[in-house]
């Protein structure tokens, strides 16, 4: 299992590390290069870069986290966006 992610969110500029040992997340300094060359450029246009993550979704809080609100039907088989 990977044991550190790096993540930017849409909308919002900037990276964070997540530890999983630790337990933690930190904002990278905005002094450090975009982790991947392109990344900053390719966000800016609306892409989405993933590798190694298979379940990624923003919200509100934690509450909203176990909402269900992505349960109430079940799998479709596509790859819904």
């Amino acid at each position: 299992m990977a044991k550190f992610v790096v993540l930017g969110v849409s909308g919002e500029e900037g990276y964070w590390f997540v530890d999983f040992e630790a337990g933690t997340v930190t904002a990278m300094p905005s002094t450090v290069e975009a982790p991947f060359g392109y990344s900053t450029e390719a966000r800016s246009h609306g892409a989405v870069l993933t590798a190694g993550v298979d379940l990624a979704v923003t919200v509100t809080d934690q509450d909203d986290a176990f909402a269900g609100r992505y349960d109430s039907v079940p799998f479709s088989g596509r790859y819904d966006t």
